[in-house]
């Protein structure tokens, strides 16, 4: 860096000013610092002559791992076939030990249809086969806990037979007033369900041995298989590697040494765009390659030189650098346009004390601003600057630090751009922002007290019509009452609408505490507040959480959207309501929907009007004002409102997001009560 003693700040002959060098050192990533400095062949590098003795070893070491190969093939091959063979014998002791449960059934099967004893010399060879075959398939299964599970109910099915079947009936069959007893026992079901259950884990054990026997082929062929292959690939990769050593030759020695003598060809030429091929090989060639690719960095670098200083100059900003040292590496043209600096060109500041170039007028931010970039923190801050004598204007410093490989300091980048009528905006924008925060106060003001002042003519009017009712009761004609009964119900429906404008004002505009708040419990107590018709049924749902948020507003918005879901439902009598919420972005999304008639497309955003209904005033109880009481509501506190589809293709789904704490209003200040309410 410049001034100091590293050898980025080295010169080479013919280059630009070194002032520009500095500011070019702020880029430690780029692959020029990487060589700067280095001596060719730097990097521990991989001789040739290793090279080839590792090909030689590789060759020895293929035949080793080959001959190894082989044997763990044969090895493989030996296993598959005792596997193969054990599974053999599994199956042959199942039938063992299936003919030796048959032999006995067909004993005592003769022995009940002949009565005599002959007829169950089968069973009495049976029972000792039996016994024999289950000794041998336990040893032959060993320790696999899923055969000797199937063996051992096999076995519990074949003994429940002869204790509950066999036995009993043999012994009935021995004496004439049993037999019949004994008939029976044969001939009642049990020794069938025995048989089955023992045929069931049998079948299953053998066809897990098919499975078995299967797979041992499969591995004894695959055993066979591999053995060639090692066989093979082993010879092929010896004559590979001998033929490779010739053409490696010529490609590591013989090509690389022609194709980097024709780049240096080229960049004699001063041919920048030419690549040095061979730089990533660790071997006396790579090591050439790299010592020219830091000769095409070094003329790289003469250009980058000028690139730079041109490119700053042309910013509408001045940018500089400042070493640790506290001297100035580089400074852009439009330092000149607004300091008299002690120096006749910006070019010439290299290494000069920085208190000495700005000496007529302190460089911004030369104290606390600077030295805390030096410590190595990035710092903003805004300072008043006279531009050559010209009236003062607002700068904004920008200091970053510029950190070596070892996170050490080495300097600073420093960036000061004017922003005198950026700042003259912000000024204009704030006015007209308070401008308009006091105009919406009024209006909502306004429309709070025209409300409220209006509801006491319309109640004296209602008053009126009452008391002429009750003195003229007597001569009142029908259409007299019908008049007068409409009369009253419009003056109601006018005092409605004022409640829901006097609604419209406040909402929103009350204590904005926040607090706990278990949305479930809140649903579930709003289910009754409402008063919904019998039959209609407000489900909550049990994603509802409990949030910190100012629980008045929260409650309106659930109790309007309710309300007007009940409201509007085309069947009161077995309509439902589902109140949901999931988390969306750091809020909640709380949905509630309905199985009503809906809101067709084209009317979803007229609906968050004020005063906007679908249908008739005569045919609709309500003013209009729910949905817009609720989107005030939801934007007060920082949210969003929207409708959408029903469930099942009908009714109507209406999402609002709510903040899960304090949150803002739209225009950034804390949400207060409205004066004198």
């Amino acid at each position: 860096m410049p001034g100091g003693d590293d050898e980025g700040s080295r010169k080479v002959p013919g280059t630009a000013p070194s002032g520009c060098a500095a500011f070019r050192d702020i880029d430690t990533t780029h692959p020029f610092h990487e060589h700067r400095g280095a001596v060719p062949g730097m990097k521990k590098t991989i001789g040739l002559n290793r090279s080839l003795g590792s090909a030689i070893g590789i060759i020895a070491l293929v035949a080793v791992l080959g001959s190894g190969a082989v044997l763990a093939s044969l090895g493989q091959l030996q296993t598959a076939i005792e596997a193969r063979g054990r599974s053999n014998l599994i199956i042959r002791a199942l039938d063992a030990f299936r003919v030796s449960m048959l032999n006995q059934e067909t004993g005592l099967r003769g022995y009940l249809l002949t009565g005599r004893e002959d007829s169950l010399e089968p069973y009495r060879i049976g029972k000792p086969a039996f016994e024999e075959a289950s000794e041998r398939l336990h040893t032959l299964i060993g320790d696999d806990p899923m055969r000797q599970g199937w063996l051992a109910e096999a076995e519990k099915a074949a003994r429940a037979w002869q204790a509950e079947v066999g036995e009993p009936t043999m012994r009935g069959m021995a004496d004439p007033a049993t037999r019949a007893e004994a008939v029976r026992i044969e001939g009642s079901g049990t020794g069938k369900a025995y048989f089955d259950a023992f045929r069931t884990k049998l079948a299953a054990i053998q066809a897990e041995e098919e499975r078995l026997l299967e797979t041992h082929g499969e591995r004894l062929a695959h055993a066979r298989r591999l053995a060639g292959i090692v066989s093979w690939v082993g010879t092929l990769l010896t004559l590979v590697i001998c033929a490779g050593i010739g053409i490696a030759i010529r490609r590591r020695i013989v090509a690389p040494l022609l194709r980097l003598a024709e780049a240096m060809r080229r960049l004699a030429r001063r041919d920048l765009t030419t690549e040095v091929p061979g730089t990533h090989q660790r071997d006396e060639v790579g090591a050439m390659a790299r010592a020219v690719q830091v000769f095409k960095e070094g003329l790289i670098e003469l250009d980058r030189t000028s690139l730079l200083r041109a490119t700053a100059d042309t910013l509408p900003a001045m940018v500089g650098y400042v070493d640790a040292e506290r001297r100035v590496g580089f400074l852009n043209g439009e330092f000149e346009r607004w300091f008299d600096l002690q120096v006749e060109d910006v070019s010439q500041v290299d290494g000069r004390p920085l208190a000495q170039v700005f000496a007529n007028e302190p460089f911004p931010g030369t104290g606390r601003e600077l030295e805390t970039a030096f410590a190595g923190s990035e710092t903003r801050f805004e300072h008043r600057l006279a531009r050559r004598g010209a009236d003062r204007r607002v700068v904004e410093g920008f200091y970053r630090p510029h950190f070596g490989p070892d996170g050490t300091v080495l300097g600073v980048v420093t960036l000061l751009t004017d922003i005198t009528e950026r700042k003259a905006l912000e000024r204009r924008l704030a006015l007209h922002a308070r401008d308009l925060r006091r105009t919406n106060e009024e209006l909502e003001q306004f429309a709070y007290v025209a409300s409220h002042d209006l509801k006491a003519p319309l109640r004296g009017i209602e008053n009126l019509v009452t008391w002429i009712e009750e003195d003229l009761e007597e001569v009142l004609t029908a259409d007299t009452r019908t008049n007068m009964d409409l009369l009253k119900s419009r003056v109601r429906r006018l005092e409605s609408l004022l409640d829901d404008l006097l609604a419209y004002s406040r909402a929103g505009r009350g204590d904005v505490a926040t607090e706990p708040v278990d949305t479930k419990a809140l649903v579930e107590e709003l289910a009754g507040l409402v008063s919904p018709p019998e039959g209609f049924v407000i489900v909550a749902g049990d994603g509802l959480p409990t949030l910190d948020a100012a629980k008045a507003p929260l409650t309106q918005a659930l109790q309007n959207l309710i309300g007007n879901a009940i409201k509007h439902h085309d069947r009161p009598a077995d309509g439902h309501v589902w109140v949901d919420a999931a988390p969306a972005d750091g809020m909640v999304e709380f949905t509630v929907t309905d199985d009503g008639t809906g809101i067709p497309e084209q009317f979803r955003e007229r609906v968050f009007g004020m005063f906007q209904t679908l249908k008739p005033r005569d045919e609709v109880e309500g003013s209009g004002m729910g949905l817009a009481i609720v989107k005030k509501l939801v934007e007060r506190q920082g949210g969003k409102v929207w409708l959408g589809e029903g469930r099942d293709g009908r009714g109507l789904a209406v999402h609002f997001t709510w903040p899960n704490g304090t949150k803002e209003t739209a225009d950034g200040t804390d949400r207060e009560p409205a004066a004198g309410r």
